[in-house]
């Protein structure tokens, strides 16, 4: 399995057990970024407001946050749940070692995204 990344539901942020645990690929992730940088959060490292999610370490997302969060995850699902059984995404473009270019492609199943 490649790259992912964890997200903790807990009830208050002085809590340590999380209610839910949910992984996703890196792939994912990176594929609806631009969404979820919509997402007003609480960046821990800097104690400072923000939106979107740090890539690397700990985001906070309060209830505001959590519910623009949960729209958008719930509106992913139900845009990758018209997909075929079987599909592509489109992801980075990449450069070989002899200068060459390409998008990655990342194969998918539907029940995959849309299953929790």
């Amino acid at each position: 399995m490649g790259l992912t990344h964890e997200f903790y539901l807990v009830r208050s942020e002085n809590e340590n057990e999380p209610l839910e645990t949910v992984v996703l690929s890196d792939n994912l992730v990176l594929y609806i970024w631009d969404s979820l940088r919509w997402v007003p959060s609480f960046n821990s490292s800097t104690q400072e407001n923000q939106t979107g999610l740090n890539y690397h370490g700990i985001t906070i997302i309060r209830h505001e946050g959590a519910n623009l969060l949960k729209d958008i995850c719930l509106n992913w699902s139900r845009l990758f749940s018209l997909a075929p059984s079987t599909f592509r995404l489109t992801g980075d473009f990449v450069i070989d070692e002899n200068g060459n270019g390409a998008y990655e492609k990342w194969n998918c199943t539907r029940d995959d995204l849309t299953n929790v």
